[in-house]
């Protein structure tokens, strides 16, 4: 098993899926009133989510519902996660 390094925090990974389903949303033009209804949660919970500071976590079912309405990758969904580069400031 290869070695890892360090982990980032619980509220790195909610941040930085939060911006990338914000970022990917706007790309799309996507009404998150809408999208919350097509994923089944409420508008306030994905409004937390993709808020600036990313206040909420998502299950991975509900990351799962994401990628496949937005027709994205898990792997975009989560760019940024595992790429040390792209360290939070």
């Amino acid at each position: 098993m290869q070695k890892t390094g360090s982990f980032k925090s619980k509220q790195d990974v909610q941040y930085i899926v939060g911006c990338n389903v914000r970022k990917i949303c706007k790309e799309k033009d996507v009404n998150l009133m809408e999208f919350s209804e097509e994923i089944d949660i409420s508008y306030e919970y994905l409004r937390h989510i993709v808020s600036i500071g990313g206040k909420k976590s998502l299950s991975f079912y509900s990351m799962y519902k994401i990628a496949k309405i937005l027709g994205i990758t898990m792997d975009e969904l989560c760019s940024g996660i595992f790429d040390d580069k792209n360290k939070l400031k």
